[in-house]
């Protein structure tokens, strides 16, 4: 069993992984994301937290914030859970029902730590991920209360597609408010320690209002993608 996951999953990942498998996806298709609280052994989630400290500096250099992606991470944590033997196996198993299956070199790993005034950048910059599946796992996060830095998601308004044209059409009429206020929407506090799935393609999402004195760090793990399939001449029928 992997370091990272807490003593409170192993005897159901090893007893009945299917159902723990199904519950996830059931999650994501019945409310458009589902959660596993507690997940990170709490030893290993010290250690995230420990990385956070070191890799601040990293992210904001001449005056401007940048997300740290993929071998930026190495030698993290953050790295090794996105690309344990473990994850990789339960991505491509949620995945199964679409038709769709991941490797290593599909896996980006993107870990935003936001603080100050260039730490809000992506504050309400709503948008749609080019990934099947977006794990989310929040080391640090503000206390809950205005201006917390909530994730807000519309979940599930579209499906996969490789089709250039509706992709447009989809960013288009999301970026018009009044279509947002009608669509179903709902916001989460992300608690550290848990993780967090949902289909980043098919949902419209982002961080809302975010107080600058406030750290909140958030390790995103993306597995593949319409148009990463697309460009590497892969074209899918989905299953769903």
């Amino acid at each position: 069993m992997e370091r990272f996951i807490s003593p409170r999953y192993e005897q159901e990942i090893l007893t009945d992984y299917p159902a723990f498998v199904r519950r996830i996806r059931a999650g994501m298709d019945d409310t458009g994301m589902a959660v596993l609280e507690d997940f990170l052994h709490p030893a290993f989630l010290d250690e995230l937290r420990s990385s956070v400290e070191r890799l601040t500096p990293q992210c904001y250099q001449n005056g401007k914030r940048k997300p740290l992606i993929g071998k930026d991470l190495a030698d993290t944590g953050f790295y090794e859970v996105a690309f344990s033997d473990f994850m990789i196996r339960l991505a491509n198993d949620i995945l199964e029902v679409f038709n769709v299956q991941v490797q290593g070199s599909d896996i980006h790993p993107a870990m935003n730590i936001l603080v100050g005034d260039q730490g809000q950048d992506t504050v309400k910059g709503w948008h749609f991920d080019a990934t099947y599946l977006t794990i989310a796992m929040p080391v640090v996060m503000p206390a809950a209360g205005e201006r917390d830095g909530k994730f807000r998601i519309w979940p599930n308004v579209r499906r996969f597609s490789q089709s250039p044209l509706q992709n447009r059409l989809y960013c288009n009429l999301a970026r018009i408010d009044a279509l947002r206020r009608m669509v179903r929407n709902y916001a989460v506090n992300f608690v550290p320690g848990n993780l967090y799935f949902f289909y980043g393609f098919r949902s419209y999402h982002g961080t809302d209002e975010l107080d600058n004195t406030q750290l909140r760090a958030n390790c995103l793990i993306n597995f593949g993608g319409p148009f990463f399939d697309r460009e590497k001449g892969r074209v899918i029928k989905y299953a769903r």
